[in-house]
């Protein structure tokens, strides 16, 4: 049997990893675009310093995930508390709200919302996000707050985003489903009447979260697995339904028995015109700690920002940073058409003065700031795109899997979790509200 799996992101190489160690004798082959495995889970270290893709770290309510994770990560890797916030009204608040964070906003932002508990729109269908945030929220936190946020993060006003992407990014924020938020009630009731939730994360004790990835890739290439990187693949050739090989872009052409897909779907299927946001990462690396960078990531809704979120490396683990300095990763969400993205270092001053407004920085202290592209970070939900995603015919031996593949906007658990249950030979159903 020829495996071939196409990504080397956390799906992909669950899928490799587990399928060999099965011992079953299968010839797997993983094809990576890029020149390190672990897709939207790289590092990048730069003279002692590590930067993740934004703010990760492993969390699940998943028993199969949370083994697996345990397993391949053995006794490397340490347990920490989560501390996240938002930046709302020119102050940092906890993240979720918590009720101090909230009784120090603007009171008419508190009395509108208020009101919102008591008289909120008559919505009859919910088909978008603006529809949903309203429903749930009031109009006031989402004229305050999502609708911005949104347009600044998506380019696209909300009204033209379908549901899905309220129900899954609402979900991603909160993380921990022990902490209710799916109305405005629900977060009054939360503050109101807390329940003491203590979210803890499994993060890597040396490197960044690409350390996971590189355990994973020893025991691939261990158990006679091949990883090719810099290698990007261009398509399927397949017959009466049947995929025969994956052709590359440089012409050549793997024979396949079954492909495993976690590249992005559009290059598969580029007349759906479904589409993904890019992310432009900004890592800044400082020489002296800013102690009001007390967070580990936090959200900025605010239009005139260039960023959308902030992580700061040193409250994931000490030694991400050289000893008496700090570093910042401001995320930055765009088309392949934006000027920030052909040219970043064009944004350099705006982002500096941004970040100084916020507290994020002092200015001098910036020691240099490394900018990477990273494409197809997240799928874009508009109106139309089950009716898009329908229209795919899939070959029989054909898997779309991981966030790219299947077009669902997960989280690393998530994507191991799929992983998991295809191996398994288990359904695995991409539901935004009773996730596994």
């Amino acid at each position: 049997m020829k495996t071939v799996i196409v990504g080397a992101g956390l799906s992909g190489l669950t899928l490799a990893e587990r399928i060999l160690s099965s011992g079953n004798g299968e010839e797997v082959t993983v094809l990576e675009r890029e020149d390190a495995p672990g897709g939207l889970a790289r590092s990048f270290n730069i003279d002692g310093f590590h930067f993740d893709i934004g703010p990760h770290r492993f969390h699940t309510f998943n028993k199969d995930v949370d083994s697996y994770l345990l397993e391949i990560l053995a006794d490397c890797f340490i347990s920490i508390s989560r501390k996240s916030s938002v930046y709302m009204a020119g102050k940092y608040r906890n993240w979720p709200l918590t009720l101090t964070s909230v009784l120090n906003l603007p009171f008419p932002l508190l009395w509108k919302s208020f009101l919102d508990l008591f008289y909120k729109p008559d919505i009859p269908a919910v088909e978008s996000f603006a529809d949903f945030i309203r429903s749930r929220y009031g109009d006031n936190l989402y004229n305050f707050f999502f609708s911005g946020y949104t347009r600044k993060f998506t380019g696209i006003d909300a009204e033209n985003l379908h549901v899905d992407w309220a129900q899954a990014g609402v979900n991603r924020a909160v993380i921990d489903k022990h902490v209710k938020s799916d109305s405005l009630f629900s977060l009054a009731k939360g503050l109101l009447l807390p329940k003491p939730v203590a979210t803890q994360f499994y993060y890597p004790s040396k490197g960044g979260i690409q350390t996971f990835c590189d355990f994973q890739c020893g025991r691939i290439e261990e158990t006679g697995g091949s990883i090719r990187y810099s290698t990007a693949v261009a398509g399927i050739t397949s017959n009466n339904g049947v995929v025969s090989t994956v052709e590359l872009k440089s012409g050549e052409t793997i024979p396949a028995d079954r492909v495993f897909w976690t590249a992005p779907i559009t290059i598969l299927y580029p007349e759906t015109n479904l589409s993904f946001l890019n992310t432009l990462t900004a890592n800044v690396a400082l020489s002296s700690e800013i102690p009001s960078n007390d967070y580990q990531w936090c959200y900025f809704g605010q239009e005139d920002l260039i960023f959308s979120r902030l992580t700061v490396p040193r409250n994931f683990r000490e030694d991400c940073v050289p000893s008496g300095r700090d570093s910042v990763i401001a995320e930055i969400t765009c088309n392949s058409d934006s000027e920030f993205w052909k040219n970043p270092e064009s944004i350099r001053d705006r982002l500096i003065n941004d970040l100084e407004s916020v507290g994020a920085i002092k200015r001098d202290d910036v020691i240099f700031i490394d900018w990477q592209r990273i494409p197809e970070t997240y799928p874009v939900y508009t109106l139309d795109y089950k009716e898009k995603l329908s229209s795919v015919n899939v070959p029989r031996n054909l898997f779309l899997t991981g966030r790219s593949g299947s077009f669902w906007y997960n989280n690393m658990d998530h994507s191991i979790a799929q992983a998991l249950s295809i191996v398994q030979g288990s359904d695995f159903k991409q539901d935004f509200w009773n996730e596994r």
